[in-house]
């Protein structure tokens, strides 16, 4: 079959591609998922201060972990430089700590 041909299928080219690329592990970026969860059960009871907290504290320690790991064990983590996600997902998760705690619920 030639590159042209039309009875070649497309997803033949996708594969050899995909294969010849090594892949990433994802490291500990499951910690982030178990934190966002148990964000998201206190969400669900409405308990909105407390979730604030939780997302901001996931955040706080998964760049914590960013700083210390090594790029090899950060995996998905790893987005761009070492000080620059560290610095994104600190100042997002103190953002939403400082956010929570200035609520005003009323019952």
């Amino acid at each position: 079959m030639s590159e042209g041909d039309p009875a070649r299928p497309l997803d033949e080219d996708l594969d050899a591609g995909r294969a010849a690329r090594p892949r990433q592990p994802l490291g500990v970026w499951w910690l982030g998922v178990l934190g966002l969860g148990a964000a998201g059960v206190l969400l669900v009871t409405e308990n909105l201060r407390a979730y604030g907290y939780a997302v901001g504290a996931t955040l706080g320690v998964l760049a914590l972990l960013r700083a210390v790991l090594p790029d090899s064990r950060a995996g998905g983590l790893a987005v761009r430089g070492r000080w620059t996600d560290v610095a994104a997902m600190a100042l997002l998760g103190g953002a939403v700590a400082v956010l929570a705690s200035t609520l005003r619920l009323t019952s």
